[in-house]
């Protein structure tokens, strides 16, 4: 058996390859898209800043930040939780975890390489969860299965936090945005996302809507949850 047999078959067949070469400029990539996006330098830094601020994480919380990709997001978490609590980032692909792990990491961050439909901690754990623009290159079943062991591992009242491809109202908006998606492996997840709808998919799984936001020129939607407590009806 292979090293990445145990790995679901959409990543072996679609993103093992796709990775190997974009995890080197996927950093780079996204500060340059959201600077085209969201309002120019730091633009990148000010979106992650508005999700993190949606999370409301507090110093102690312990927080998973499921496709963690090249871990920018979860060294933004350490430095809002001021070294306290504990930071979970799990991620399927080695060669985006490669590139965060040679990153500065705080004694608080840790950092396994996983298939998020099976995440490797207890009922009730966390205090948030966090999804950082990863459910739309995967299919509809395993996003599912991913929001479901979400809902697991969060405490009852815990929060969390997705960002997510948002279909502008404006169709000129919406054609070009499909436009810079094409080329991608993750077009046709891209697109079932987008029919499916964020909320209905993060809403079947038990949690309770709080709040949304379309954010960077519409090209992104925020939707912020919570897991319903035992007394919730």
């Amino acid at each position: 058996m292979g090293a990445n047999e145990h790995l679901p078959a959409y990543y072996r067949q679609r993103y093992i390859s796709w990775y190997r070469w974009f995890s080197r400029i996927y950093d780079p990539f996204a500060k340059l898209l959201l600077f085209v996006l969201n309002g120019g330098p730091g633009g990148e830094r000010r979106l992650r800043e508005s999700v993190i601020g949606r999370l409301a994480p507090v110093p102690g919380d312990k927080v998973v930040d499921i496709c963690s990709g090249t871990g920018t997001l979860s060294l933004m978490l350490a430095e809002r939780l001021s070294g306290t609590g504990e930071i979970q980032g799990i991620e399927i692909s080695e060669y985006q975890l490669a590139v965060a792990r040679r990153k500065q990491i705080p004694g608080n961050v840790t950092f396994t390489q996983g298939d998020a439909q099976h995440l490797p901690f207890d009922d009730s754990h966390f205090d948030r969860a966090v999804i950082f623009g990863a459910l739309h290159e995967i299919p509809r079943d395993a996003r599912r299965n991913i929001l479901a062991q979400a809902c697991r591992v969060l405490k009852p009242g815990g929060r969390i936090v997705i960002l997510e491809h948002n279909r502008p109202a404006k169709t000129w908006r919406a054609l070009l945005y499909r436009l810079l998606e094409w080329p991608s492996p993750e077009y046709s997840t891209y697109m079932d996302l987008l029919d499916s709808g964020l909320q209905n998919e993060i809403a079947g799984v038990g949690f309770r809507i709080l709040d949304t936001a379309v954010v960077a020129s519409q090209y992104f939607q925020v939707v912020a949850a919570e897991k319903p407590g035992p007394d919730a009806t």
